[in-house]
């Protein structure tokens, strides 16, 4: 039986002689340990996060930045930009119609 530590040394054998650089290599290990631990825990960002030893902000900028990674990316929520917030903020404090107050 071997042990990670073999198999971590094959597979870096078998990267450097097909010509893999550091950069595709760990880009492509980030992604699928990634996707495990989003399907390890259900598509769950927070969860995914904690196995992952990130913060959850940290995830769901990897999530949206890898191209890899595109098929998570449906099941997080998008980004809050500011003009939506405020046009939120907005309709809470006017009447139930979004007509001024008197």
């Amino acid at each position: 039986m071997s042990t990670i530590d073999d198999r971590l040394n094959q597979i870096i054998r078998e990267l450097i002689s097909s010509g893999i650089t550091l950069e595709q290599a760990v880009e492509a290990f980030e992604a699928k340990y990634i996707v495990a631990a989003m399907k390890e825990n259900r598509g769950n960002v927070t969860k995914a996060s904690v196995v992952l030893g990130v913060h959850r902000n940290t995830l769901h900028n990897k999530l949206r930045s890898q191209a890899m990674l595109s098929g998570y990316v449906a099941t997080i929520r998008p980004r809050r930009t500011s003009s939506r917030r405020g046009a939120g903020a907005r309709s809470r404090t006017s009447g139930h119609d979004g007509a001024k107050k008197d």
